[in-house]
């Protein structure tokens, strides 16, 4: 199969025609932007030409009104099916084809999935909305994660707080407003896992198929009441662990926890899997035009590194733009597209870095620490480069240049993309459900997954 990538040019969102204003889209777009469906109507809308329907209004140069500033979709989440299956159902003319800065690019096809149902256990206290909490890792985790299950049709619901948006494929299931900040063992947390462990024993499916809970919130949701259902945690990223079973993002990170929680993990480490954290390249692209800037993106913070980041930048004689919060989605992938280099010198063992991926789907060098699970992420010399000392740290920004951009987004689709990485969490959702039914260490056929982050 081949998948279209988008450039994000803005030439389809200038050319003629019309995009068709549908009713069922309606309340999707108008709670993205925080109106109602009749205001949207209103301010957005048009009668068509042939007055049979509504579309769209164009901006006086002809441009669709969604269209920013930045030259990128203000609604690309929750744009109209029109715009997101472009160009698949679209009959467009080789002239107009010749304007569009996209590409194709071969993908897997698609699969048939043997898991009956997951329940998704998600944040405590934030909405699965990564545009309202951009700088909340555990927030995309969850989003990503469903996304996932979504590609791989597999049926799921999303336990979580209310305002949380539900990628399409699931359902979601409210535990409440919160009465505060989650800590653990205090009220709001008790009163959290009572209200999902109702959820869940009303949620539970009557079926013999592979069943199975994810806690995506660790220790938050270590008092819940299963049903007697296996319980795994995915994208264990924190310090901590509580499950029987558990995915680790690096084996970094996997060593880590095991030498940090023995007790809690000797007699289970069987079960656990390694297995990489993963993006969707359709969310980004590479740049036909890269400045020459540095590009830091993470917590202002020195164990994140941002002082080495200052101190090379400057050394280098280079402009180094710096991002702590906030930017998500297409402009996100165009600031990273368009920098030179992306600096990482994270200074803790990093147990993933998204950052570290995204740029690299992006086609554009990551410049990391050596240490954490930037080994098992960068391909030294190829996708980026990994430092200890000032003097690696600038002749990775010289080198950056030479680096092929086409190589590193190939490289980061055949590791990092929801395609690759679906397939090997299903194996390993079926590989619990086996070893959980079936005894455990014993179980016949219970063949683990296994992934080298470095392939």
């Amino acid at each position: 199969m081949r998948r279209f990538v988008c450039a994000c040019c803005g030439n389809c969102c200038r050319w003629d025609g019309v995009v068709y204003a549908k009713e069922e889209e309606f309340p999707a777009i108008a709670n993205y932007l925080g109106i109602t469906v009749e205001e949207l109507i209103d301010k957005y809308t048009r009668l068509a030409d042939d007055r049979k329907g509504l579309v769209y209004c164009c901006k006086s140069d002809n441009s669709c009104i969604f269209l920013d500033s930045n030259n990128l979709c203000s609604i690309n989440p929750v744009k109209p099916k029109q715009c997101s299956t472009f160009p698949y159902d679209w009959k467009v003319s080789s002239e107009y084809m010749e304007k569009c800065n996209g590409h194709w690019e071969e993908c897997a096809q698609e699969r048939e999935s043997k898991i009956a149902f997951v329940h998704v256990l998600g944040h405590p206290n934030l909405p699965l909305d990564v545009a309202s909490a951009p700088g909340d890792a555990q927030v995309f985790n969850c989003h990503n994660f469903c996304r996932m299950l979504s590609f791989l049709e597999i049926p799921f619901i999303y336990y979580g707080v209310p305002g949380s948006k539900v990628p399409p494929g699931g359902s979601f299931v409210s535990t409440g407003k919160p009465t505060g900040k989650w800590r653990y063992g205090n009220a709001w947390h008790r009163l959290y896992n009572g209200r999902l462990s109702r959820a869940l024993g009303k949620n539970i499916l009557d079926s013999d198929g592979p069943q199975l809970v994810m806690s995506m919130y660790g220790a938050a949701q270590s008092g819940i009441k299963c049903a007697g259902f296996p319980v795994v945690e995915p994208m264990v990223g924190y310090d901590h662990c509580w499950a029987p079973f558990r995915v680790f993002p690096s084996y970094a990170q996997q060593n880590i926890i095991y030498a940090k929680q023995p007790e809690r993990t000797w007699q289970s480490r069987y079960f656990d899997a390694v297995i990489p954290h993963f993006i969707s390249p359709e969310d980004y692209f590479i740049s036909l035009s890269p400045e020459d800037y540095l590009l830091y993106l993470g917590r202002d913070a020195a164990d994140k590194g941002v002082g080495i980041a200052r101190e090379c930048a400057a050394a280098a004689g280079l402009e180094l733009k710096m991002v702590h919060d906030g930017l998500t989605g297409a402009a996100k992938a165009k600031l990273i597209a368009e920098a030179r280099a992306v600096l990482m010198p994270t200074i803790y063992p990093e147990p993933f870095g998204y950052v570290a991926i995204e740029s690299q789907m992006c086609g554009t060098p990551v410049i990391t620490t050596d240490w954490g699970a930037f080994p098992e992420t960068v391909l030294h010399g190829k996708t980026g480069f990994r430092c200890r000392t000032q003097a690696d740290f600038l002749e990775a920004i010289r080198k950056a240049t030479s680096l092929d951009r086409h190589f590193i987004r190939q490289s980061a689709i055949g590791r990092f993309s929801m395609e690759k990485i679906a397939p090997i969490y299903e194996k390993y959702i079926l590989f619990v459900w086996n070893v959980f039914k079936n005894g455990g260490y014993y179980a016949q056929d219970a063949f683990s997954p296994t992934f080298t982050l470095g392939d």
